[in-house]
């Protein structure tokens, strides 16, 4: 039981409770953020969050991971806002100082992945997943200390992780964060391309500084090379130059593409209309059937046949942040569902 999932749920119902979709949602994530506090923050008498339990509740992997503090800080931005309860805030604080003291590079700039590290690689993911960490807390607080360490990632991001022409987004890094395995041979994917854009443009409304530049770049890149704009379909991976490397689809990037075109502006990429639909009837009938009775489907093979035939729990808050973004930007555009 991985404490990022935990995170994931809170994260969900608490949404769900504030915006009326769920009522019920609020006791589920009080509840549940208590117990993330209590069974996984320092389960094995280190500081930090515990990587996952077993299912007799001992701790099953202790690593210190990047990506899972990142959530946690997201959960509990959350959480707070339906009760700013006092451990909700004493947990969040001691995260904060965890990564800060710990998982911070202070040479290069950004984080190192894991605590001990599993490799000699640097990846983009948790910095991004930090970032929008870093943004719901400026929303739940309206503390400017959160804005400034999301400009860090932001500036990291800009000089580092986007290739300096064009919308490449890499993925991979070594320490002095050079491209993995070399400059112009990195890894994008297009649903990345489509959360950064997202984020981005919420940070834009909120900071005020202009990331017009970067979101149009990215949209583009995404839209050219990832996005099948008739079927709706968005491939897993490609090349720096746009070409496929993995022609599989999961449902991630379909939601990240609907908050995307929900949220960026129509003379950067977003609000296509015909793109929207065509992701939703893709996202509702290929991943979330009404056939499976509430549940998803992870991914799909090149052929559009269930590769993953399970359902992963923390997939729901891609599900339900895509929606209620679609449903929120088009309350009236009942095309957009039909």
């Amino acid at each position: 039981m991985r404490v990022m999932v935990q995170a994931r749920q809170i994260s969900v119902f608490s949404a769900a409770a504030l915006s009326g979709r769920f009522v019920s949602g609020e006791h589920l994530a009080l509840v549940a953020a208590q117990n993330m506090i209590d069974r996984y923050e320092r389960a094995d008498g280190a500081e930090g969050w515990i990587f996952s339990l077993s299912s007799d509740d001992r701790v099953r992997n202790p690593l210190r991971d990047l990506y899972a503090h990142a959530f946690v800080l997201f959960g509990l931005s959350w959480v707070i806002r339906l009760e700013p309860r006092r451990s909700f805030l004493e947990a969040m604080e001691r995260t904060l100082s965890f990564i800060d003291a710990k998982m911070k590079d202070t040479e290069r700039g950004g984080y190192w992945d894991t605590l001990p590290r599993k490799d000699e690689l640097r990846r983009q993911n948790p910095h991004m997943h930090l970032f929008e960490a870093f943004i719901a807390l400026h929303e739940a607080t309206g503390e400017g200390r959160f804005l400034d360490a999301g400009a860090a990632l932001c500036n990291l991001m800009l000089s580092r992780l986007l290739s300096p022409e064009g919308g490449a987004l890499r993925e991979y890094f070594s320490d002095d964060w050079s491209v993995y395995p070399a400059e112009g041979a990195g890894r994008v994917e297009p649903g990345h391309l489509f959360e950064w854009s997202w984020l981005l443009t919420r940070y834009q409304a909120i900071s005020g500084k202009d990331q017009s530049g970067s979101i149009k770049r990215m949209m583009a890149m995404a839209i050219q090379y990832g996005l099948d704009k008739e079927t709706g379909r968005i491939i897993d991976e490609i090349a720096e130059d746009g070409r496929a490397l993995k022609t599989s689809s999961r449902a991630w990037p379909h939601a990240e593409a609907l908050k995307a075109f929900s949220a960026v502006p129509a003379d950067l990429g977003g609000g296509d209309i015909s793109a929207i639909t065509a992701i939703l009837r893709r996202f509702m009938t290929i991943y979330c059937s009404p056939s499976m009775g509430g549940g998803w489907q992870d991914q799909m093979d090149c052929e559009d046949r269930p590769s993953r035939p399970n359902i992963p729990a923390s997939t729901l808050y891609h599900i339900y942040f895509a929606i209620s973004s679609v449903e929120d930007a088009f309350p009236n555009k009942t095309e957009i569902y039909e």
